[in-house]
């Protein structure tokens, strides 16, 4: 790689990537952090300036897009912006409407291109994603112009995310640009994070820029978006496929880099030219490929930036509230919470019953004490006996013991609703449930109970998950105490109760549901896999029975192949006899 030295000016392209958080909607915020980075561009002498997938209008808009002000709006800012920085070439994401009226939809996901005081070019999202949390056929069409760009003779091929992710398709879009004559491809992005993506990415992209011997940009979103984390980690590749730059994780970050007009070749910038970059914007030209982290700070990272979105992009909260029951689910979602919005936000309500261990009193004040947290002890023991005094010498009727026991227990999850929901009101606190997906998966939840709230956290990590981070969290500094970590897992509603009463052993629980879930494997799959058959239709029918509480519930935070959310649709009425 060659330094700014080693070219004449006149032979280089000045390139920055904005890995920018922006939020879904908010069109005239998100010009001003548009027009900020921009202002930052131009002191530094950029040439091309690049913002990623549907920028403008934040990301996945869904049908925020039938709104026919918002796409007035999203063209009038685009006109503004253009005309307010003439003198840089600009690539924003947004949407535009398709020119041919007999396509539909009538929109497309589109790259426009700024310069000289106009919207100079546009280039539409031509591979259109159809699976998991995308649904983008319902909104988009798509685009077919494969002509580069040319900006000081150097060819940029330009794609939206998907369009470098031909397998599944009939279309390779890298290799079409290629044939048209790009000489780079600027790739921008909205990736959502899953365990395991960033290695997917550069691997699937340094295999097109071997390929074609073409360097390769690859800009991503930042930030929470309801359930989905943007995780950032744009990144780019010189025509060698070699890394050149890696932008941090889950941080809004910067990249600088040159290009040669000439020989192609990705050229650092010379740190001593960079000037007035603002603090919050991480940037490293000196040690410009920002670190991989292991797997669990991975998760503890997105699901921290996730909450943290989720409770400030609202602008309705002003605190985080939690059930703390002295589990490990509810201890991890309150490190989480102190994580994502500080300690002084943070408020955990610990309701002991008469089913409670003092244990788990002692160890729910400990963690409290260790996070340095507000704490409030509220007895459920009388109103529990009063009300279940009440309900049982009132409703009359025929009922099994079995399920008398089981709506006492709900009794005290419901008890605890009511406490957490009226302190929500009050305070204006988002409530955060603590359900994981071992429970979530089985039902092994009560509605209006333990599921209340307005955010849920640990939802989409196995329990089994859940204890390898919390191991992690732990690894050089006891923050959720031991005695949370090493008891049985238990709901601690009548005594001398466990988890495993009701459920099989986590482990083998967890091995069966990510083949069921995030595998998509059906129970006969499964039991061809060596499982033992009794267990997998056992579990199967405490999943399937469950759909109607899943149904019901706040939204989690994605991080594993398959969520319980908006990339998994299944009916609630159903009967499989198949």
């Amino acid at each position: 790689m060659l330094k700014t030295s080693d070219i004449k000016e006149n032979n280089k392209i000045r390139i920055m990537l904005g890995q920018i958080n922006f939020i879904v909607g908010d069109l005239r915020g998100n010009q001003i952090k548009i027009n900020e980075i921009v202002e930052i561009a131009q002191k530094n002498e950029i040439d091309l300036l690049v913002f990623p997938e549907m920028a403008l209008t934040g990301y996945p808009i869904q049908d925020l897009i039938f709104d026919r002000d918002f796409f007035e709006s999203e063209q009038k800012i685009l006109k503004e912006i253009a005309k307010t920085f003439p003198d840089i070439t600009l690539i924003i994401g947004g949407f535009n409407i398709e020119s041919d009226p007999n396509h539909h939809p009538q929109y497309q996901n589109v790259a426009f291109v700024l310069s000289k005081g106009e919207i100079s070019n546009i280039y539409s999202k031509r591979l259109i994603p159809t699976y998991d949390v995308f649904d983008e056929k319902r909104y988009f069409w798509e685009g077919e112009n494969f002509l580069p760009y040319t900006i000081k003779g150097l060819k940029f091929g330009i794609a939206i995310c998907e369009d470098l992710w031909e397998k599944e398709y009939q279309l390779n879009v890298a290799e079409k640009l290629v044939e048209n004559g790009a000489e780079v491809i600027i790739s921008i992005n909205g990736s959502p994070y899953i365990i395991g993506k960033q290695k997917i990415r550069e691997n699937l992209i340094k295999q097109k820029a071997l390929e074609y011997k073409i360097p390769i940009a690859y800009l991503n979103l930042i930030g929470g978006e309801d359930e989905l984390v943007f995780d950032g980690r744009s990144f780019v590749l010189d025509k060698h496929g070699r890394l050149t730059h890696r932008a941090s994780f889950c941080k809004e970050s910067l990249i600088f880099f040159e290009i040669s007009t000439k020989t192609r070749e990705i050229n650092y910038i010379d740190h001593s030219s960079l000037k007035l970059i603002p603090k919050r914007y991480e940037y490293d030209v000196i040690n410009p490929i920002s670190d991989l982290f292991n797997e669990n700070e991975e998760i503890v990272q997105a699901m921290a930036m996730n909450l943290r979105d989720y409770f400030y992009k609202t602008g309705i909260f002003n605190r985080i509230v939690v059930g703390l029951s002295g589990g490990i689910d509810s201890a991890f979602t309150t490190y989480i919470s102190v994580k994502a919005v500080g300690k002084e936000k943070v408020t955990a309500i610990l309701m002991p019953s008469r089913f409670s261990s003092q244990g788990s009193l002692d160890d729910s004040i400990e963690l409290c004490k260790n996070l340095d947290i507000e704490y409030i002890i509220f007895s459920i023991k009388d109103s529990h006996l009063l009300l279940e005094n009440q309900l049982q010498n009132t409703l009359k009727g025929e009922y099994s013991e079995q399920d008398n026991d089981i709506a006492n227990q709900n009794l005290q999850s419901r008890l605890r609703g009511i406490i957490l929901m009226y302190y929500s009101n009050k305070f204006k606190a988002l409530l955060v449930s603590t359900g994981n997906k071992s429970e979530i998966a089985t039902g092994y939840c009560t509605l209006y109970g333990d599921t209340n709230g307005g955010k849920n956290v640990p939802g989409d990590l196995y329990k089994t998950q859940l204890y390898r981070v919390v191991n992690w969290i732990n690894k050089n500094n006891e923050v959720i105490p031991i005695n949370i970590v090493n008891k049985p897992p238990s709901a601690e509603l009548k005594e001398n109760q466990i988890d495993e009463d009701n459920l099989p052993p986590y482990k083998d629980l967890d091995e069966i549901l990510a083949l069921r879930i995030d595998e998509g494997l059906s129970p006969r799959e499964i039991i061809k896999l060596g499982k033992d058959p009794n267990l997998v239709f056992y579990i199967e029918r405490l999943y399937s029975k469950s759909e109607f509480k899943r149904a019901q519930l706040v939204q989690t935070i994605k991080i594993n192949k398959k969520a319980f959310g908006m990339g998994r649709k299944i009916p609630i009425l159903k009967k499989p006899s198949y």
